[in-house]
């Protein structure tokens, strides 16, 4: 019990260094938000509380490079996916990086339905097909190693 506790204490101290430290863009599954070669600063988890909308960076078994997405779902929200792919938080559609409806393909659909209901992780998402929640599922805390601060030159469609 004790252990358990210390682990979540220590698990929520800020960092020792809190200084941003600059990223680059390099893909393009938010293009029309953040575009490859834009320059973004962010900080370690504990910095500061991630916000829904926030861009934050994590890590992937699924990619050797770091990848960026859109904080969708935080935990304790609801996540569904319709018969049709499309995918809501606590009722509200999902948008695309355009400000589409995100659709997932019948694959993804499948995959992204065994986590419906509250969420317990973070819905990352970015374009339909990228390596996001809607490919890998929700992405847990531990994972996300930076939260973008402050985005140059942002471009909105």
């Amino acid at each position: 019990m004790i252990a358990a506790f210390m682990t979540l204490w220590l698990a929520a101290a800020p960092p020792a260094d809190c200084a941003p430290v600059e990223k680059e863009i390099h893909g393009t599954s938010l293009e029309g938000q953040l575009m490859p070669g834009q320059k973004v600063m962010a900080v370690p988890p504990g910095c500061r509380d991630m916000q829904r909308m926030d861009f934050v960076i994590f890590t992937s078994s699924e990619s050797v490079n770091l990848v960026i997405k859109q904080i969708w779902g935080m935990p304790g929200d609801i996540l569904s996916v319709d018969d049709k792919g499309y995918v809501y938080v606590n009722g509200e559609h999902v948008l695309t990086p355009f400000d589409k409806p995100y659709r997932l393909n019948p694959y993804f659909k499948r995959k992204l339905k065994k986590f419906e209901g509250e969420l317990h992780d973070y819905l990352l998402m970015g374009h339909p097909g990228s390596l996001d929640s809607g490919r890998v599922g929700p992405i847990a805390y531990k994972d996300i190693v930076g939260i973008v601060e402050k985005e140059e030159g942002r471009a909105r469609p």
